[in-house]
């Protein structure tokens, strides 16, 4: 299975990628961008390059033309590929939070980490190779990117789904490339992304930020852009805290991670989607769930699994 090329709009592009991990299409979603100059947000896993690479011959780009990636964060499934891409990108430079930097040069805690959260997930990602310091470039917060022929970016910081998170805005067609900070959309049906560890206010804080953009259209790094951007927003920061209550009122009686998954499952009737999915879909959203539940719950939950 090949990858796909969506059209976003003039000079923005979604690559459908297709690791070669069971349950992961329709799930890593590179945005590629082409001014004057071109850049890549969130390749994806180490595994994910062949697919990247072979998308981007079918965009016509040569892979000297990159001149940036820009990753929204740093865990495995958006940037694992960072210090193999910069080997096969020669010309592009890493743009990344700067609480990132010591992880993208030194990636061995970050990919301890991974294996331990993720287990065989993380294994079939491929291991995290290191990015030479001086291909890294530390974001600021508010810091504009200009790529030429009118395609301008602006950064934010939006710390929640983790502390190195960042989000780009492109201010000229209301687009918001908003990583994980606005949750997860598959299907059309949106779910949290609160992995722990989990702070409700620096996350809402996150949110109301973004709001304050007024994007038109919201670019999910899983999966796809959507309009209304604004409403979904208020929207995700409404299911974040009716999640977190619900969460941690379960918790405190004792509940299990299924059991409060069942409340969930009552409460918000967007994870009907859980219902049309096959297998492997299943499982890889059911384990990133069970995460989101315990980032909610903290030191409160009782873990079955």
């Amino acid at each position: 299975m090949e990858a796909e090329i969506l059209t976003i709009a003039p000079k923005i592009m979604l690559l459908n990628l297709v690791p070669p991990i069971p349950g992961y299409s329709e799930f890593i979603g590179p945005y590629l961008l082409s001014g004057g100059r071109s850049a890549v947000i969130d390749i994806g896993p180490a595994t994910a390059i062949p697919s990247f690479l072979s998308a981007l011959r079918k965009t016509q780009m040569n892979p000297e033309q990159l001149s940036y990636i820009i990753f929204t964060h740093i865990h495995i499934d958006h940037a694992g590929s960072a210090g193999g891409a910069v080997k096969v990108l020669p010309k592009a430079r890493v743009i990344a939070h700067p609480r990132a930097h010591e992880h993208l040069v030194n990636p061995e805690t970050l990919w301890q980490a991974s294996l331990k959260v993720l287990g065989d997930y993380a294994a079939k990602s491929g291991p995290i190779e290191s990015v030479p310091e001086d291909r890294i470039v530390d974001a600021v917060d508010g810091m504009k990117l200009g790529l030429g022929d009118g395609l301008d970016l602006e950064i934010y910081f939006t710390p929640g789904h983790a502390v190195h998170h960042l989000c780009l805005f492109y201010p000229d067609a209301g687009i918001l490339f908003a990583g994980e900070a606005a949750g997860v959309c598959i299907k059309g049906a949106v779910r949290l992304a609160t992995p722990p560890p989990f702070k409700l206010e620096v996350t809402l804080s996150s949110i109301d930020k973004l709001i304050k953009l007024k994007p038109e259209r919201l670019c999910y790094s899983h999966f796809g852009c959507y309009g209304n951007g604004v409403e979904r927003l208020e929207l995700y920061r409404k299911k974040v805290v009716e999640w977190y209550e619900l969460v941690n009122s379960e918790a405190r009686k004792g509940s299990s991670l299924e059991q409060i998954l069942e409340v969930l499952r009552e409460k918000d009737k967007d994870l009907d989607y859980l219902d049309s999915l096959g297998p492997d879909i299943y499982s890889r959203e059911l384990s990133l769930i069970f995460n989101d539940i315990r980032g909610l719950a903290g030191t409160n939950l009782r873990d079955n699994t």
